[in-house]
């Protein structure tokens, strides 16, 4: 891809709020016959960064799983590797679910070895994809009980992905309201 060279500017007293909200959604790349994807065409520089299209689940009724994580434990980043002229980025992160019910180790043992998509939402809204066709996102669920009384016990997912870019937004967000909805 070749660079722009129009200017980027910022805006005084525009808001830079680190973070992401504490949810979290998978879809698993078994279940979709369709995934956004980044497009080929690039008019402008917010192109280059944004994916087309919508999921399409191949079971009428799937939906994306929906995760409710703990306040201020979702962390994302994106570190270039590679050597000269093969660049790439490795897009990484991490989120955690306090507790030790029963469901969360059932939600470990489901995320464990299944490629697919997160979607991460941040402090501006924007729905964020890691992962995407051909290169899929990888999660590693660990639980810590704790040792002392005092101590948080819960779940701690890190996720792994490859990408030509730092980060992909969705351009066709995801209704998470509905999912919420029985």
């Amino acid at each position: 891809m070749q660079y722009n060279p129009n200017p980027i500017l910022w805006g005084a007293g525009k808001d830079n709020m680190g973070g992401y909200q504490a949810l979290i959604l998978f879809i698993a790349a078994y279940r979709v016959s369709a995934v956004p994807k980044l497009p080929t065409n690039i008019t402008n520089d917010v192109d280059a960064v944004t994916a087309v299209g919508s999921f399409i689940f191949k079971e009428p009724g799937d939906k994306p799983k929906y995760i409710e994580c703990t306040d201020s434990t979702v962390k994302y980043g994106a570190a270039n590797q590679g050597e000269l002229e093969g660049q790439s980025f490795a897009q990484s992160g991490e989120f955690f679910r306090a507790g030790s019910e029963k469901e969360f180790a059932a939600l470990a043992r489901q995320l464990n070895n299944v490629p697919g998509y997160l979607i991460l939402v941040d402090m501006e809204g924007n729905q964020i994809m890691v992962g995407q066709p051909g290169l899929p996102c990888h999660i590693k669920p660990d639980y810590e009980g704790g040792q002392k009384r005092a101590d948080r016990r819960g779940y701690k997912f890190t996720f792994t992905s490859d990408a030509v870019v730092p980060v992909i937004y969705l351009g066709t967000p995801i209704d998470i309201e509905a999912l919420l909805e029985p």
